[in-house]
């Protein structure tokens, strides 16, 4: 009987799983492989003899699959040979870059998941853990955790489990669920002003 390490944490199907705080280890772990990629790929990021259009093509096919959350900006900035301290707006970089909006990408695949999710007609874990509610749980007092489906629930409604099995419909509703998730972190930028949503 061959024996079974024990680990803090390991990686399954590309995805760190940890006893302990997984989120924040894996946006490192990502981030990290994103410029491990990025830096891999050095010779035609940064050359400025290399049009930007080719670049782009590298960064959606070779470097944005492996992205996630804050790196983004890092990369487009050293694509440029622009730095932090040039104070060159993120919009006028982006403008010039016209690489795939990480968070925007993140939001629809996530919107198109909960769809398919819903869909699926075998009985998965994945379904049954999204439509079960505990009958006595409370939750602590004060401002509660965000969940996972309260910024579905704010484009779909208390109902989005029922929309979902609606393919069409809940492909009309996608492109309000992603903007309105760009306004809401817009807003959270802004200090001392309240989201209405």
């Amino acid at each position: 009987m061959e024996k079974i390490e024990y680990v803090d944490e390991y990686i399954y199907l590309g995805q760190l799983i940890a006893t302990r705080d997984t989120m924040p280890k894996e946006i490192d772990r990502r981030i990290a492989n994103t410029w491990k990629r990025f830096w891999s790929l050095s010779e035609v990021m940064k050359n400025k003899d290399m049009p930007i259009k080719d670049k782009r093509r590298v960064y959606n096919m070779c470097i944005f699959p492996c992205l996630t959350y804050g790196c983004q900006n890092g990369i487009e900035r050293s694509v440029l040979g622009v730095r932090r301290k040039d104070k060159i707006r993120l919009n006028k970089i982006k403008n010039e870059t016209k690489f795939k909006d990480a968070n925007k990408v993140c939001k629809t695949l996530k919107w198109k998941w909960a769809g398919h999710m819903l869909r699926e007609k075998n009985e998965k874990w994945t379904r049954i853990i999204s439509e079960w509610y505990p009958r006595d749980g409370k939750r602590n007092k004060g401002r509660p955790i965000k969940r996972w489906e309260d910024d579905i629930k704010g484009v779909a409604g208390p109902e989005w489990t029922r929309i979902a099995r609606d393919r069409d419909r809940w492909k009309s509703l996608e492109e309000a669920f992603v903007e309105r998730q760009a306004v809401i972190k817009k807003i959270d930028r802004q200090p001392n002003v309240k989201c209405m949503f």
